[in-house]
């Protein structure tokens, strides 16, 4: 009995607190929202303040091949027809969409099209969304999720009511844990919820975007939050390893992060600065590999991040000396000058991968707890 006390003791003491994370991320990330407690009116100026606010990285960009106009773009948005006081609408996401700082499905680019600065995320079918204006060709919707605002295409939401929207976030759920999952027709991602109605057997009963109830096996999925542990962390992890790498969506750095962290019931923002600011710990740049190595040394695997500027990365523990990271990641230079492409999901050691390097430019480290 005191050894199985004991063992119970210990998975609390590395549970994750998933309310204590949530209130950080509303009060630190203005991008999230509850969408229960989602204002039903919010002023016109401020919706318009949240469609202008971000813009395109300085330098000379692309649209597809010309080089980019943005100010079709921009009229597109339709500022000048917000009304002074904004009723809130909502929705659901029909089918996985994508979410876009402007409403066009162009790519902006300096250059290299793999990398598109109009894509904010990928969202999963059945996301929740607060609908807020429209642009003017009627075909995007400006919305926020619950961890992002931006413009997704109106064919991909189908309109509810707000009694709806608060019944299906109510519903029971399923989990995805594998890196894809397709449930018909439709595809998911590793940590979406699947909401469903009931069980027959080993059947569940799914409720689908369009209303639609289809019986699923459980592969792949898993009833409710999973309790936190490192070996299930590692086991989605190696899971994932090699999957390729897509900016702004599934799975770049970021969302790798928040994929992992899903799975276990935490709503973590979708930008790796934002990230960055979760958690326990400091914002600090080493002096030394080695002064990298002696402090991670006190942190836990698994659920330590390792920040630097525009990309975030998870502490994987150590394999005998050396330093384990695993991350979603387009391009690397190794401690050598050389350029690297992995375009995946990977696991590096800093020794033998030659990215000891890597230490300089770590701008932050920070425990989920």
């Amino acid at each position: 009995m005191k050894l199985l006390i004991f063992f119970l003791l210990l998975s609390l003491s590395f549970a994750l607190d998933r309310e204590s994370i949530r209130r950080q991320t509303l009060e630190l990330i203005p991008h999230m929202a509850d969408l229960r407690t989602f204002p039903l009116f919010l002023d016109g100026e401020k919706v318009k303040a949240w469609i202008l606010e971000d813009k395109y990285p300085e330098g000379k960009l692309y649209m597809n091949s010309a080089p980019l106009d943005v100010e079709p773009l921009i009229a597109n948005a339709n500022v000048e027809e917000i009304p002074q006081r904004v009723q809130t609408r909502y929705g659901i996401t029909f089918r996985r969409t994508d979410l876009k700082l402007l409403p066009t499905n162009a790519v902006i680019h300096k250059g290299n099209p793999d990398i598109d600065y109009n894509q904010y995320t990928a969202l999963d079918p059945f996301v929740p969304l607060a609908i807020l204006h429209h642009s003017k060709d009627k075909n995007w919707l400006y919305v926020q999720s619950p961890i992002m605002r931006g413009w997704v295409k109106k064919e991909d939401v189908r309109l509810i009511d707000r009694e709806e929207l608060l019944r299906v976030l109510d519903l029971p759920f399923l989990l995805v844990v594998e890196p894809e999952l397709r449930i018909e027709s439709l595809s998911y991602s590793m940590g979406a919820k699947v909401p469903y109605v009931g069980k027959e057997g080993e059947d569940f009963l799914v409720l689908m975007p369009d209303e639609r109830v289809v019986r699923v096996k459980g592969k792949g999925l898993i009833e409710g939050f999973w309790e936190f542990s490192e070996e299930r962390v590692k086991y989605l992890l190696d899971s994932l390893l090699g999957y390729p790498y897509q900016w702004g969506g599934y799975y770049d750095c970021s969302a790798l992060v928040r994929a992992l962290f899903g799975v276990f019931g935490l709503e973590l923002p979708r930008n790796s600065y934002q990230q960055a600011l979760l958690g326990e710990g400091f914002e600090r740049r080493f002096n030394s590999y080695q002064e990298l190595k002696r402090e991670l040394r006190n942190l836990p695997p698994y659920r330590t991040l390792l920040y630097m500027k525009g990309h975030i990365m998870l502490f994987g523990g150590f394999e005998g000396e050396d330093v384990v990271i695993y991350h979603a990641v387009y391009s690397i230079k190794d401690d050598n000058g050389r350029k690297l492409y992995p375009k995946a999901v990977v696991k590096n050691l800093l020794e033998r991968d030659g990215l000891k390097g890597l230490y300089i430019r770590i701008l932050a480290v920070k425990v989920l707890k």
